[in-house]
C-alpha cells in the first residue's frame, strides 16, 4: 500500500511539473503573442505613417497649387481695381473716379472733369468669375432701392483770435 501511495505521489508531483511546465509555456507563449502583436502594430503604424506622408506630399502639392492660382487670381484683381479706369473699355472719364477699395471699388463722378456733374456712380469691379461679397451684395441692393441719401454735417470751428 505504502508503494501504491508512493506512486500516487510521484505521480502527483508529475502532475505538478507538468501543469508547472504548461502554465510557463503558456506565459512565454502570451509574451510571445504580445510582443508579436506590438510588433505587427509597430509595422502596420509605419506603414500608415509613410502612406499618410505620401498622401501629404501628394495633398500638399495641389493645396499649394490652388493657394498660389487663387493668391495669383487676389493679386490680378487687386491691380486691375486700380488700373481700370485707364482701360479703354471703362465707361467713364478717369479724372472723374475716386478709388475707394472697400466697401466698394470707385466712386464715379460723372461729369465732375467737365464741371457738370450729371450722376454718381458706385463701381465695383470684379475679374473672371469674381463673386460679390455679402457687404457688396447688401450695398447694392440699397442703392437699387433708393435708400441713399445725401446729408451734410457743419460744425463750428473757434479759432483763437491773433493777440
Amino acid at each position: 500500500m505504502q508503494s501504491s501511495t508512493q506512486v500516487l505521489l510521484v505521480l502527483f508531483v508529475i502532475a505538478l511539473i507538468i501543469v508547472a511546465v504548461l502554465i510557463y509555456l503558456l506565459k512565454q507563449n502570451t509574451k510571445a503573442q504580445d510582443s508579436l502583436e506590438k510588433e505587427m502594430q509597430r509595422r502596420i503604424n509605419s506603414e500608415y505613417r509613410l502612406l499618410f506622408e505620401k498622401w501629404k506630399k501628394e495633398y500638399e502639392k495641389t493645396i499649394r497649387k490652388d493657394a498660389a492660382s487663387k493668391s495669383q487670381s487676389t493679386l490680378i484683381g487687386k491691380i486691375t481695381e486700380h488700373f481700370i479706369p485707364y482701360l479703354p473699355d471703362f465707361p467713364y472719364n478717369p479724372q472723374d473716379a475716386r478709388f475707394l477699395g472697400a466697401p466698394i471699388d470707385f466712386i464715379v463722378f460723372d461729369g465732375l472733369s467737365t464741371g457738370e456733374i450729371k450722376e454718381v456712380v458706385l463701381v465695383e469691379v470684379k475679374t473672371n468669375k469674381g463673386s460679390l461679397s455679402k457687404r457688396e451684395r447688401q450695398l447694392r441692393d440699397a442703392v437699387n432701392e433708393g435708400k441713399v441719401k445725401w446729408t451734410q454735417i457743419r460744425r463750428a470751428v473757434e479759432l483763437e483770435s491773433e493777440k
